[in-house]
């Protein structure tokens, strides 16, 4: 065996590949020259790397420095494992998410049925809807993957996955693992990450509570056992303070004890109340459970669907909608709350027509006003 694939601080072809990747995503100007990578760097990441607009890339441990042909400045880095200079292209690639895009193909695309499909996906309570017209478009859809992490007295970390439809914003939780048997053709096209982050972030309050209902799906156990362990030393603690202060009270009938012994010992059970309080406070603390999530990946999908228009009939008053038949899970997506922006298949809507999930149902909080036919809260007259 080579001895040289046993040093730390050689180099593989793989990092030189990662290395111009790296700076053609960056655009940077990149040209080979022999074993090596010429590179003239943009002034954005010259400031993140802390390195001269053109410099020379290799695999040898030591950077050497040089002028070049030109006469410009030059400065030599090592890609070797192990380097300062790798370390900090590492750093920068990996506080961004990586994007890949992928457009899927089907060969048949419902064409009817809507209308029961709508009656079978989704409930209208106290609206009655209608398929105006449909056609066939192409929309996208979003597949991030997040690392969670769940800390309490001990903590718990995994992968979870969001299927999101960029134009509606509703969250499909099938997306994922129905993609999978999907016809899929990955390519190089990808929108501007910053224009994608906009998408995404314009439904965050959405995308934050699905990713809230399936971080505590996925640790549902944890979090029971945290609970479990909360009630049990909090009843130890009980049990505890609630001997002390019993012998504590039999200890005032013992014989020769002065008043001011007595008194004293008083004192000290009228402060266990507060010092459980405390205690079990402490207790609330250590398994209080906090919940975070970062995305790591990202699949940018786009795919033949179906745009179903609808017509809900509210009373007098009629509220035109959208909904869209999506190939991969083979039903419809669900719609978005307008108030919380939470997918649902259920739903209400206001004196002014909001279309409400059941959380937000009852009082509207984009209008305040009451779903139609519930009395208004009685106000109580002050003095």
């Amino acid at each position: 065996m080579n001895s040289d694939r046993n040093n730390p601080h050689d180099s593989s072809p793989e990092l030189v590949t990662f290395i111009q990747r790296f700076f053609d995503r960056h655009g940077a100007a990149v040209e080979a020259n022999g074993p090596g990578l010429d590179i003239l760097v943009p002034e954005r990441l010259m400031d993140c790397l802390s390195v001269r607009e053109f410099i020379r890339v290799q695999g040898e441990p030591i950077p050497t420095a040089g002028p070049t042909a030109q006469g410009q400045p030059q400065q030599t880095y090592s890609i070797a494992y192990g380097s300062e200079f790798l370390e900090r292209v590492l750093r920068l690639a990996c506080s961004e998410v990586p994007v890949v895009s992928c457009r899927l193909e089907f060969n048949y695309l419902k064409s009817q049925g809507f209308d029961a499909l709508i009656r079978e996906c989704v409930q209208f309570k106290g609206g009655l809807s209608r398929v105006e017209q449909w056609a066939k478009v192409v929309t996208h859809y979003l597949v991030l993957t997040c690392r969670y992490l769940v800390q309490s007295d001990e903590q718990k970390e995994g992968l979870f996955e969001l299927g999101v439809h960029l134009e509606t914003g509703a969250h499909v939780p099938a997306f994922s693992a129905c993609l999978e048997t999907a016809s899929r053709c990955f390519s190089r096209g990808i929108p501007e990450s910053n224009r994608l982050a906009g998408q995404v972030q314009k439904f965050f309050p959405g995308l934050r509570n699905a990713a809230e209902d399936v971080i505590r799906q996925e640790t549902a156990a944890f979090i029971e056992s945290m609970n479990r362990k909360f009630r049990r030393d909090v009843l130890n603690l009980e049990e505890y303070y609630a001997s002390l202060e019993k012998e504590m009270r039999q200890s005032l009938d013992r014989s020769g004890l002065s008043e001011q012994r007595v008194q004293d010992r008083l004192a000290k059970i009228a402060l266990i109340p507060e010092e459980l309080t405390r205690k079990k406070d402490d207790l609330f603390k250590k398994y209080s459970i906090r919940i975070s999530a970062v995305p790591c990946a990202a699949l940018l999908v786009s795919t033949p669907a179906v745009k179903v228009l609808l017509s809900v009939a509210i009373g007098k008053k009629q509220k035109s909608l959208s909904a869209f038949y999506n190939p991969v899970t083979k039903t419809l997506d669900p719609l978005v709350c307008e108030a919380c922006q939470s997918s649902s298949t259920r739903f209400s809507f206001c004196e002014q027509a909001h279309l409400l999930c059941q959380d937000c149902a009852g009082h509207c909080p984009i209008c305040f006003k009451p779903r139609p036919g519930m009395s208004q809260p009685t106000q109580v007259p002050t003095g």
